[in-house]
């Protein structure tokens, strides 16, 4: 099994600005530019796994109030792919899981300065768009170290496609409920009103309504987790 090592990000000066398509809904999240200055954390080197999650429940008994679309995948698999990212979680599931591993999500900020790296590109590669980096057009999910050449510049794998990424939520700006997620994911689907499929750059996130925990979990959304650096 894959071992999840936490990777050290150096705290620094940062300049936080996102994209974010206007299609069905504003975003109220200030998308910047403003200047952060961001300590030093730790975060996960791979999107926790289906194996990382079940060492999860099987050590702690986890289970969800709603279990309504919980983990659909190990019902309808007898073996999911021990290495993918684990899909339908809600936003609730993957904090249960960072609590356990004495971490929390991502902040939106922090999920940006880890993936951009110290130069700031738009992949966490560089600033040009390679495909054959990262799971960007396939029909399942892959292992989280399928793709090497998509490491970032402080060595973390599978930042963009394959599968979304839960921050920290949720948010609520007085008329919505709603959390962010990051990186984009490995399926298209034909109708992108809501949300564009495909993997995304380092500086762009969507919004996902929270409607209910069954409506918050997807075949598509996974989670990382990070802590407090030594020195933050």
């Amino acid at each position: 099994m894959l071992n999840n090592e936490w990777v050290k990000i150096p705290g620094g000066a940062f300049v936080y600005r996102v994209r974010h398509r206007i299609m069905e809904g504003d975003c109220q999240v200030d998308h910047g530019p403003v200047m952060l200055d961001m300590p030093a954390f730790e975060i996960q080197k791979y999107p926790v796994t289906n194996a990382m999650y079940r060492t999860f429940i099987d050590q702690t008994g986890y289970t969800p109030k709603d279990k309504a679309n919980y983990l659909r995948h190990f019902d309808e698999l007898d073996t999911p792919d021990p290495a993918a990212p684990v899909v339908w979680v809600s936003l609730t599931d993957a904090k249960a899981y960072a609590d356990w591993v004495g971490g929390a999500l991502p902040s939106d900020a922090q999920w940006q300065y880890a993936a951009s790296g110290p130069s700031r590109t738009r992949w966490p590669w560089g600033d040009e768009h390679h495909a054959d980096y990262m799971n960007a057009d396939g029909d399942k999910l892959t292992p989280v170290d399928r793709y090497p050449k998509g490491a970032s510049s402080w060595g973390l794998m599978d930042l963009c496609g394959n599968a979304w990424e839960w921050v920290d939520g949720p948010i609520d700006d007085g008329r919505h409920l709603f959390a962010l997620i990051r990186g984009g994911c490995h399926y298209r689907a034909r109708h992108f009103w809501h949300i564009a499929g495909g993997p995304h750059p380092t500086d762009s996130h969507e919004k996902v309504p929270m409607l209910s925990e069954a409506l918050g979990r997807a075949a598509t959304v996974g989670f990382r987790c990070v802590r407090k650096g030594a020195s933050a």
